[in-house]
């Protein structure tokens, strides 16, 4: 009886650790937010707008989405725009009203701010921004010729992005989250100069950095590296490649586990502009396919509130008798 009551309240709680998945897909003629569950099925659309809608990203709770949307002044001007919706993609919002781009958002850990991207204060130059969670509050915290896109540290207490500076091309680089005590995490390539590094976020438990190194910012034959990091002397104390080889990459970021990555690709040299997704186990496999799609589905987030390794190394309990450590 006793062994019966264990089997089931392991069924029950393994049937609830499913996360969820927010993506952009093309698959209706433009940019548009999806919604699935970590295994790739149930995929619903959360927003249906003539506008581009793209670049989800997950609020801590996961009961909110912020994300990009791409719109046409009263000029006529495109006029790109940070909204956050409810996780069913009811109550959208405009939290940035404003001219210039803003774009690519990500939430801070206790969810009451927004880090994004924008080039209001000179046109062209994009840097880091950070405002309530209610569009209040926007306080610039770089001032480089060009930042790109910023994520939050799992802690709250460091922003990671990509920037251009001093001549060495695109490289990731850290903050404390005020912006200032700038440190380097990427690895040059000597053998490679013209490889530029695309900032794809930090891992669920804050130690580690998933970057991109490509060819001017291609598609082509990418390199997916991982930096461990030493906070504490700010300082990335190790590189390691991860071995997906073979295939054109849009884009990857950690998934919820710790454990995989989610990448956007297709394989290499396919004509048609067809990415899916797929979640790869690290080390060194399976990649297992999350969508397929004639269309194009890529900028994969996961939020699964079972999962993620805290900030402070504690370990969720989810069973009785049965503990995970």
């Amino acid at each position: 009886m006793r062994l019966s009551i264990l089997v089931i309240s392991f069924l029950l709680v393994t049937s609830t650790l499913q996360g969820k998945i927010v993506f952009t897909s093309y698959r209706d003629g433009n940019g548009e937010i999806y919604v699935m569950s970590s295994f790739g099925n149930n995929q619903t659309r959360l927003t249906n707008t003539d506008e581009a809608d793209a670049a989800p990203a997950w609020s801590p709770n996961g009961q909110q989405i912020a994300f990009n949307r791409l719109l046409l002044n009263r000029k006529g001007d495109l006029n790109e725009e940070v909204y956050v919706m409810d996780a069913d993609g009811g109550n959208q919002i405009n939290l940035t009203h404003h001219p210039a781009y803003d774009n690519f958002p990500d939430w801070s850990p206790d969810g009451t701010q927004i880090v994004f991207v924008s080039d209001r204060d000179s046109r062209g130059n994009p840097n880091i921004y950070v405002m309530d969670a209610d569009g209040g509050n926007v306080t610039r915290i770089t001032h480089l010729k060009w930042a790109g896109p910023a994520m939050w540290s799992p802690d709250g207490l460091y922003i990671a992005f990509q920037a251009s500076i001093d001549h060495q091309g695109l490289q990731i680089y850290v903050v404390d989250a005020d912006g200032t005590n700038r440190w380097q995490v990427s690895k040059p390539l000597p053998e490679l100069p013209n490889k530029a590094m695309n900032f794809e976020g930090w891992s669920p438990d804050g130690t580690q950095i998933l970057y991109q190194a490509t060819i001017g910012g291609t598609v082509i034959d990418p390199i997916l590296m991982i930096a461990t990091l030493s906070l504490k002397r700010r300082k990335a104390v190790k590189h390691e490649l991860v071995p997906v080889s073979g295939v054109d990459m849009a884009g990857a970021t950690w998934g919820a586990d710790g454990k995989s990555i989610l990448i956007a690709l297709r394989k290499a040299k396919a004509e048609e502009l067809e990415w899916d997704i797929y979640r790869f186990h690290l080390p060194d496999g399976p990649l297992i396919q999350l969508t397929n799609h004639p269309a194009s589905d890529y900028s994969p987030r996961e939020w699964n509130h079972r999962l993620p390794v805290s900030p402070q190394g504690l370990t969720p309990k989810h069973w009785g008798e049965i503990k995970s450590n």
